[in-house]
């Protein structure tokens, strides 16, 4: 499992940057 971190890192990313676009009033909890 996680033989590439860093494709799982840029997959978080990539999601936290489509979830700030989708919600950006959730940006206010980080």
């Amino acid at each position: 499992k996680g033989a590439q971190p860093t494709g799982t890192v840029q997959d978080i990313l990539k999601k936290a940057e489509i979830f700030k676009e989708l919600c950006p009033n959730q940006t206010k909890l980080n």
